[in-house]
């Protein structure tokens, strides 16, 4: 035994004989110092000598600390998740409201409604697992303030806040490489805002959390478990209603499917009449004809029978040909949109709400 921890057993014999409480000495050598484990343990002596009774070694404190890392590990990859989630979909909406007229990476319409339902998914399993997680967490060190002091949860939590830490120092990487090359634009420093302050509200929460050991700071300190609870869903609650501002709300993405589905019918359509024609072409068919109907199209294997009909109606589209090799192709769509699948951005496929017919030509499929 060094001196150390034998003035700290002579201390609390003496202190007892005082009546001292045994929370009240915790409390009084938690806060000049001492690790509460040398605590517990020289109270563990103390009254081992009191009652002549050695302290019994509770069992399964394996199994415990299984658990505790089962927990920490949960609510860390949980945050992660959302947390990665949270900053994605921001930055898609950063790019949806602030497109870069200089980059030509721009991302389509369709890019944006799959990344942003994709995040929101994301957001609406992991997010709700990391409050519940981390609310039992929270119980848990409430009632046993001993776990504060657990190897296993000050080492998880300092991983994760080496994590949060090279996220920050990376963030101002990019955004000084940004300023350095030219490319500091609102929407980049947005995007370097929306990671600064994901990160660092989660690094001053875990941060925080590894102060609070004493019950007393425990109890106090639930206020900024609250406090991070309440932000955080707000923010996530926030990046739903922004969600379906941007994408719209599920009927809504039904209905702009089905239209991009029309579309694409329509374009194979057109492939398929092209094709046939430069057949008959070398073939040496003169004049070169359209066929009477889509039907006879299918009949020749130039399409599927799928391809020919409406993917919600069933009904097939209206085929009109115009003479030679001129013709039209029509369709009933549900949205006023600019199609995202069309070639070189081209405005050809655009459509408003009901009966669109568009004019083609089997001899130029250039522009389709």
């Amino acid at each position: 035994m060094d001196d150390r921890y034998a003035r700290l057993l002579q201390f609390i014999t003496a202190s007892k004989a005082k009546g001292a409480s045994d929370e009240s000495l915790t409390a009084l050598l938690v806060r000049r110092g001492w690790p509460a484990q040398d605590i517990y343990t020289a109270l563990g002596e103390y009254w081992a000598y009191v009652t002549g009774v050695a302290v019994p070694e509770r069992s399964g404190s394996n199994s415990e600390s299984s658990r505790e890392a089962f927990l920490y590990l949960l609510a860390f990859s949980t945050l992660c998740s959302w947390a990665t989630a949270l900053g994605s979909a921001m930055f898609t909406f950063i790019e949806h409201w602030f497109p870069d007229p200089v980059t030509s990476n721009s991302y389509s319409e369709v890019w944006q409604r799959n990344s942003v339902t994709w995040q929101m998914a994301t957001l609406a399993v992991s997010f709700p697992i990391f409050l519940l997680v981390m609310r039992a967490i929270v119980r848990e060190n409430a009632a046993h303030p001993e776990r504060l002091q657990s190897g296993v949860r000050k080492w998880l939590t300092y991983i994760a806040l080496l994590g949060t830490a090279a996220t920050m120092i990376g963030d101002l990487i990019w955004f000084l490489d940004a300023l350095l090359s030219g490319g500091l634009t609102v929407r980049f420093f947005l995007k370097s805002a929306v990671v600064m302050i994901i990160s660092g509200a989660i690094f001053w929460y875990y941060f925080h959390s590894l102060r609070s050991r004493k019950r007393e700071e425990q109890t106090e300190g639930r206020g900024y478990h609250r406090w991070f609870a309440i932000a955080s869903t707000a923010a996530v609650i926030a990046t739903f209603l922004l969600g379906f501002n941007v994408t719209g709300t599920p009927p809504v993405i039904r209905e702009r499917q089905a239209d991009e589905r029309r579309i694409q019918d329509l374009r194979h359509l057109g492939f398929a009449l092209a094709a046939r024609n430069r057949e008959q072409s070398n073939q040496g068919t003169t004049p070169t004809t359209l066929p009477s109907s889509l039907t006879q199209l299918v009949s020749e294997g130039k399409i599927s029978e799928r391809q020919t009909r409406d993917p919600i109606t069933l009904q097939p589209y209206v085929f009109l040909p115009n003479g030679g090799t001129r013709y039209q192709l029509c369709a009933n769509f549900n949205q006023i949109q600019v199609s995202d699948v069309s070639i070189d951005n081209s405005t050809f496929w655009n459509h408003g709400i009901g009966r669109k017919c568009y004019s083609l030509n089997a001899k130029e499929p250039t522009e389709y």
